[in-house]
């Protein structure tokens, strides 16, 4: 029980009472000798006046230098007791410049440098998923761009040898390959880009907010014949409007690119103490086991990305990034066909 509330003192304290011990000991090891020493030369030997001043100033003299390194020991074992973390905590950033992660640092004690040491091991492990997330984003971009840019090289050698003959339909899908490539690169830095929108959060009307997506998207909705209904309840929530707003925008794209039912349904409300969106269609189909795949970066049903495949990949998961960060949950459930794109967030 002791140990535990010497653990939880701050280092302030813990120094001080390393101090005060030292001192006690020494002041009263100190006293007690020369007491003694001075009784023996009195009684013993029969001492007094300056001899016995002199004999008392040189004994004196003798435990100080004594006292002195003990007091030094003491407080040398005591502190490097004390300080260890700080030589971990220099060994372990050493490591992490050489782009090395160690095993976390041991939180022991709850003092200033148990916090002190808890924070760096925070502050490793995000340095850790981010180097991961830039590794694997790398590979998923790399992989990515190889096929259509091996697609585009190999029409445009065809082109110059004359094996293929350039056609307004075949220049068409050459072009919208290009143009899938730009929305790739532009999504890629609104991924990066939605980290940092914290500070504009506020109190945001969602039925209001939903409402102006759909009207936004009124036009498209009419081009491609497909009809919008929507169900939804007053709430609020506490979140950034235009990321919420980039959500849906998402939402309502990935409909009308997969849509094949012409029929939308969306619905609001208000459960407990989250406001629940689900987005309801008939699309293309989905693997049921696979429902969650959609949310990773790059994932696309159509696994054989030809120039016909309009998406970058990378919409849903940018949808996913959004509503992590706003503390809500997003999802899917189908049947393979029907589909059910949900989104719950806290209510302010």
């Amino acid at each position: 029980m002791r140990h535990y509330k010497f653990q939880q003192m701050s280092l302030f304290f813990k120094l001080a009472l390393v101090n005060a011990t030292a001192l006690c000991i020494v002041v009263f090891w100190s006293g007690s000798t020369i007491k003694d020493y001075a009784c023996l030369l009195v009684n013993d030997y029969g001492m007094n006046g300056s001899v016995l001043n002199r004999e008392l100033h040189v004994f004196f003299l003798q435990i100080s230098v004594i006292a002195f390194f003990i007091v030094f020991l003491l407080h040398l074992f005591l502190l490097k007791r004390l300080i260890k973390p700080l030589k971990q905590l220099t060994e372990y950033a050493a490591l992490i410049k050489k782009g090395k992660y160690p095993e976390p640092l041991k939180v022991a004690n709850n003092d200033e440098l148990g916090k002190l040491s808890e924070a760096f091991n925070n502050m490793a492990q995000t340095l850790k998923n981010n180097d991961e997330k830039r590794d694997e984003m790398l590979n998923d971009i790399s992989h990515e761009l190889r096929t259509p840019l091996t697609n585009l090289t190999g029409y445009l050698e065809g082109f110059q040898a004359g094996v293929i003959q350039p056609t307004p339909a075949l220049y068409g899908l050459l072009l919208e390959e290009t143009r899938r490539m730009t929305r790739m690169a532009e999504q890629i830095n609104q991924l990066e880009g939605w980290t940092n929108f914290h500070q504009s959060c506020e109190t945001v009307a969602i039925k209001h907010l939903t409402r102006e997506t759909i009207d936004s998207f009124e036009h498209t909705f009419k081009e491609k014949n497909i009809t919008i209904e929507s169900n939804m309840e007053d709430g609020k929530v506490y979140a950034s409007e235009d990321a919420l707003k980039q959500v849906m925008y998402i939402l309502f794209e990935n409909v009308c690119f997969y849509d094949v039912g012409g029929r939308v349904m969306i619905i609001g409300e208000k459960i407990e103490n989250v406001y629940r969106i689900k987005l309801l269609n008939n699309g293309q189909y989905i693997e049921p086991k696979y429902s969650e795949r959609v949310f990773q970066r790059f994932y696309r049903s159509d696994s054989s990305r030809t120039l016909k495949t309009r998406g970058s990949g990378l919409g849903l998961s940018i949808a996913q990034e959004i509503i992590l960060m706003l503390n809500g949950r997003i999802g899917l459930v189908t049947d393979g066909y029907d589909h059910c794109f949900w989104i719950e967030l806290p209510l302010s």
